[in-house]
């Protein structure tokens, strides 16, 4: 088991855009956890894949989706890649689209996440 806590660059009000803190059974390459985005906590499911764990796996990378369980749900697709071991990624590169069943609204957001 693997846990991942990383967020991305910091305001200067101390706010992050994105925050994660997966619980992952390495053995399965599962993901379970929360990721806050921009104020709003979100619970995941997921999959990821580590370099090297059979032939012609180069990268590592993940993939998930997320709701944040209200009755006008938000749902967030996830995909990213890591750099360092995967069982404490030194850094995420992190893709993500938010979308509402309360407004109909779509958002995306890319960036980094680093170790907190």
């Amino acid at each position: 088991m693997s846990n991942w806590v990383l967020g991305s660059e910091e305001h200067s009000d101390g706010t992050r855009d994105v925050t994660i803190d997966f619980q992952n059974n390495d053995a399965i390459g599962q993901i379970s956890g929360t990721m806050i985005f921009e104020g709003t906590t979100y619970y995941v499911n997921g999959n990821w894949a580590a370099a090297g764990s059979i032939a012609g796996r180069n990268h590592s990378a993940f993939a998930l989706w997320a709701s944040d369980q209200q009755a006008a749900t938000v749902y967030l697709a996830v995909a990213g890649t890591m750099d360092g071991p995967g069982s404490a990624p030194d850094d995420i590169d992190l893709n993500l689209i938010r979308v509402s069943t309360g407004d109909d609204e779509q958002y995306g957001w890319s960036g980094r996440l680093y170790p907190m």
